[in-house]
């Protein structure tokens, strides 16, 4: 895939902004304030990091399996952007735009690919 390298990094990157920011909300207001609503905007925070950043690895590694864990990312990403950034206000909206978009980016570029190889084997 043209510009994997580029996409991936940029993955990684997003995902371990993602996932340190739901672990501060998690830790700081979640477990230590003993704050319900950031202990689980926090957890699902730090879920879609985790998943983006697996992903961007993945599609370092030049892993079969990258297609599957972008869609997986993108599953789990853009609702719960959707839900703490746009409607509870917990996160940013430069990364509540990057949580939602750059999954979705790279859903389409492994698609591309993933159709390719296909392609390639029949």
């Amino acid at each position: 895939m043209r510009g994997q390298l580029p996409a991936s990094l940029f993955a990684i990157v997003f995902g371990a902004f993602e996932t340190v920011g739901g672990v501060q909300e998690l830790i700081y207001r979640g477990i230590l304030r003993s704050e319900t609503e950031p202990l689980v905007m926090g957890t699902i925070g730090t879920l879609a990091g985790i998943f983006l950043l697996v992903a961007g690895i993945l599609l370092l590694i030049r892993s079969p399996h990258a297609a599957v864990l972008a869609q997986s990312a993108a599953y789990i990403g853009v609702p719960v952007f959707l839900i703490i950034g746009v409607w509870k206000h917990y996160a940013g909206w430069p990364i509540t735009l990057i949580g939602i978009a750059y999954p979705l980016l790279l859903v389409a570029l492994t698609y591309k690919s993933l159709k390719n190889s296909q392609a390639a084997h029949a």
